[in-house]
Parts: C-alpha cells; sequence; structure tokens
C-alpha cells in the first residue's frame, strides 16, 4: 500500500495530495508545496481562509494537474510543533479520506529542525497506519477506505515504512482483541491467539499453555481464587521469543489478562462496569508486542506471562476478609475483590521468575482508577526500582508518544496495606483511597527481587479512551506495544 518518492518533481498521479504548512510570523507558510500548485495555493493563503493551526485542513479542486484535489494541512507554528503534533495533524488528513473513494493519496512530508528525518518518517507512518484500523464488527453503516495507494513524498525510507507496518501489526491485533466482546476473549481465546503467532513465526515464537489443574500444582493461590467464580476456567499462557540465541538475557513482560472485571464480591457500579472487557489490555499488549518483535525481527529475548481470567461473582466467588497463599508463599488479606489485577500478576511474576531467571522484568496492567485521577488518558503511570530502566523508559515513551509519568514507590505507603491477620492486604482499606496506584505498585514490589531491574506500566487511563481522539481510531488503543518495542529495541 505505501511507497516513497525522493523528490516532488517525481510525484505520481493521485487523486489527493496533502501538502503541510506552518503558521508563522509572516502569517502563514508554505514548507514544500509542488510548484505547479502555487498559484491555487496562494490565492488561498492570501485570502487568510487557511489559518494552518495544528489539524487545520481545506480541500481544494484541481483541474489539469498531476492531482485531482489538493489538501492543505496546518502544523501550527514550527517552534511547537513536534513529533506527537505531527502524528496529531497528519491523523486529521487521513480522516477527511474516509468514505471518499480516493484510491491514490500523496503526503508531502515536512522537515523540522528539532527532529531528524527517519524519526519524521516514522511518526507520519505511525499516524497513517493507526487511522487505516477500524474496528466497526457491529455497525451496519461501516466507514471505509478506498486507499490502494499512499505515497510518501520526500523520502526513501521505504524500510522506516515497513518496520512501522510490521509493528502495527502488533499494535493492531491488541486493539482488536480489547475491542471485541468480553463472551468471545475469554481465556481460552488469548490461548489460541498466542498459539497462532507460535504458528506463524515456528522458529522464534513458542507458547506454552497451562490450564487450571497445572495452576493449582504450581499453588497459584491468588490467581485461583479470583478465578474461583467465574464459569471459563483461567488459564496462564507463556509466550516466548527467542530473537537473540547467542545471550541469555531475556525480558519478561508480565500482562493483566481479566477477559471481564465485575468486582466480583466487591460488585462494580454502573457506569464502572460497561468497559470492563477492556480490563485484559495489558494481556493484548503483551501478544502485541511478540507479534511486533517477531515482525521486526528484533534482537532481543522476550518471555511473556499472561494470567488470564474472568473476576466473575457467584456462590465460589473469593470472600473479602478471607487470605489466600501465594505463589511465592506471601499470605494475602483480601481486603477488596475489585483489586484482583495485582494478585494474578504476583502470582505470574513469581512464576516467570522461577521458570525463566529474566534480566529485567514489566508488568503491564489497566490496574487502578486512580491513575485515571492522576494522569487522565494522556499519559501511563510508571513505577520502577530503578531509575536507568525508568528513564529509557520515559525516553521511548518520548520517542513514541506513548507518554508515561513516573510516581513514587515511597517506603512510606507500605503502611497503608498492613495486614492483623497476612503478611500483607491486597489493597489499603482508607475509605478516602489515598494513594490508590501506589499502593497497588507497592504491593507488586513485594514479589520483585530487590536486584532485577523491574517497571510496572498502569494503563488504566491509556489502553481505552472514553471516545476516539486524534489518531486513535477505536475506544482501544493498543497503548504499550510501541513503548515497549522501543524500550526494548535499547535492549538489544
Amino acid at each position: 500500500m505505501f511507497s516513497v518518492v525522493g523528490d516532488l518533481s517525481e510525484r505520481p498521479k493521485a487523486d489527493l495530495i496533502v501538502v503541510p504548512f506552518f503558521q508563522g510570523v509572516r502569517g502563514v507558510e508554505s514548507i514544500a508545496t509542488p510548484s505547479d500548485l502555487r498559484a491555487e495555493v496562494d490565492l488561498v493563503i492570501n485570502s487568510g481562509d487557511f489559518s494552518a493551526k495544528s489539524g487545520a485542513t481545506m480541500l481544494l479542486h484541481l483541474s489539469g494537474k498531476n492531482e485531482k484535489r489538493l489538501l492543505l494541512l496546518g502544523l501550527g507554528e514550527e517552534v511547537s510543533c513536534n513529533l506527537e503534533t505531527l502524528r496529531c495533524a497528519y491523523a486529521a488528513a487521513m480522516k477527511r479520506c474516509q468514505n471518499k473513494r480516493w484510491a491514490y493519496v500523496s503526503f508531502v512530508l515536512p522537515t523540522l529542525k528539532k527532529c531528524d528525518h527517519v524519526a519524521i518518517v516514522r511518526a507520519i507512518s505511525e499516524s497513517i497506519e493507526s487511522c487505516l484500523y477500524l474496528f466497526e464488527e457491529w455497525k451496519s453503516k461501516k466507514a471505509t477506505y478506498y486507499i490502494e495507494n499512499i505515497a510518501l513524498i520526500g523520502t526513501k525510507e521505504m524500510e522506516v515504512v515497513k518496520k512501522t507496518s510490521n509493528i502495527f501489526s502488533g499494535v493492531n491485533l491488541a486493539r482488536h482483541l480489547i475491542n471485541r466482546n468480553a463472551l468471545d476473549i475469554t481465556p481460552q481465546t488469548l490461548g489460541t491467539r498466542a498459539q497462532r503467532l507460535a504458528q506463524a513465526f515456528p522458529s522464534v515464537v513458542n507458547t506454552t499453555l497451562l490450564t487450571k489443574e497445572q495452576i493449582e500444582r504450581e499453588k497459584m493461590g491468588l490467581f485461583l481464587a479470583v478465578a474461583s467464580g467465574s464459569y471459563s476456567d483461567p488459564a496462564l499462557i507463556v509466550i516466548e521469543y527467542q530473537g537473540n540465541a547467542h545471550t541469555k538475557d531475556r525480558t519478561m513482560i508480565v500482562g493483566k489478562g481479566v477477559t471481564f472485571d465485575t468486582g466480583g464480591i466487591n460488585l462494580k457500579s454502573t457506569g464502572c462496569v460497561e468497559d470492563m472487557r477492556s480490563d485484559m489490555s495489558g494481556a493484548a499488549a503483551t501478544l502485541g508486542t511478540i507479534q511486533a518483535a517477531a515482525s521486526i525481527k528484533l534482537n532481543h529475548n522476550i518471555v511473556g506471562i499472561i494470567p488470564a481470567t474472568e473476576n466473575a461473582i457467584g456462590p465460589r466467588s473469593y470472600k473479602p476478609g478471607d487470605v489466600y497463599r501465594s505463589k511465592q508463599g506471601t499470605t494475602v488479606e483480601i481486603s477488596n475483590t475489585d483489586a484482583e489485577g495485582r494478585l494474578i500478576l504476583a502470582d505470574a511474576i513469581s512464576y516467570g521468575q522461577e521458570k525463566f531467571f529474566p534480566s529485567r522484568i514489566i508488568d503491564i496492567a489497566t490496574l487502578t482508577g486512580g491513575i485515571v485521577v492522576a494522569l487522565g488518558d494522556r499519559r501511563a503511570g510508571l513505577f520502577s526500582n530503578n531509575d536507568q530502566f525508568a528513564e529509557s523508559c520515559e525516553r521511548a515513551g518520548e520517542i513514541t508518544g506513548e507518554y508515561v509519568w513516573r510516581m513514587p514507590l515511597g517506603p512510606g505507603y507500605r503502611s497503608f496495606l498492613e495486614s492483623d491477620i497476612a503478611d500483607i492486604k491486597n489493597a489499603a482499606t482508607d475509605p478516602s483511597r489515598k494513594a490508590v496506584p501506589i499502593t497497588a505498585a507497592i504491593f507488586l514490589k513485594e514479589f520483585i527481587p530487590k536486584n532485577i531491574p523491574w517497571i510496572h506500566l498502569d494503563i488504566a487511563g491509556t489502553a481505552f479512551l472514553d471516545k476516539p481522539r486524534d489518531y486513535y481510531t477505536s475506544l482501544a488503543t493498543g497503548f504499550g506495544v510501541r513503548l515497549m518495542i522501543e524500550l526494548l529495541t535499547s535492549y538489544s
């Protein structure tokens, strides 16, 4: 679908050409307008009808030109334009293409003094790829892109474009799993999807599924407690990617796989439960990362661990006030059955450490509503026991636009989880709900050896939106896949 053209003079015939503009001190400034379209552009610019503010568009119909239409695209002021600005602006252009029978579309690429060319190509390719994903399985009237070819004008970096497409195969896998009905995406469905990855990449991917009986033999008491009220059996999904056979260095990614979260006996209320099919977004991101890593042949070893279950309510549901023993041996008092994600992650982390001896650990989860209160849907919460690892993740977030914000893990927060009858509570019982994302991370930290670099990503705000925005065309964003690929690339 994609092609690259190094020079404006070599651009192909097209139904539409998109040309970017900056706002400047003298008004709207052209970045790279084709000389044969200068008269049409100058007429619009001189009229003052086009502001060039970020994301602004204006469509012109052409006659006797190489293209049938010209779309003016605003990037705002150059001094404030960055890679995320480009992603959002080019998404606005892509939305103008939706439901239009335009088969051939050309995008002129800008230059930015503070961004290198490869980064610009990558960001714009990411925006276009993201917009091409549409989830309309249940709609009678569907939106459509009729595009057959997208030409990027002003670059020869086809390998960058191909790599972006391969990474988005993982992003879109995650989005599709999250968007589907919870009735369809069960623990066994996630296991089947993991097995398909092993079939697609047999030389580098291996998948193992642990049944409920095997989980019981592993003495994963916290995981089994959460799963006890569900009609569907739990599954522990282990998916290994070997990108570098010459080293034992390995990153373990543990993704929360609660395929639907009722809250258990601490039942969620109306307004809080309707989107809980997205509570397996960490699992989806883990599978998407493996898909992307295998597709781009990432030179790094990864093991993904996914504890998959529903947190259902029923006569066998685990009870508040009861105590369960973790795989690690730590006993946990259940103060809230809706704090289930940290329980299944804890046992999965312990299992993964015992079996794979990882060099570093990342867990990714839609863990707390508190992180949404703190950071909204623009940044994920980052918690870590290692400054260098955390800084690498922050840099990866700035590069990909999947932003994170580091939160504290001070020892004073541990007191919130003290229990009179067990080693620890699974959640603080303070009615003011103080520091909820932090205490959740503190709980997980109990299961991480001090000598292993660890990151906990709370993606409750970023994984599933209230409504589509910018280059996110569906509620599910696939957040975490691009972030982790960029982070792991720095360790490859």
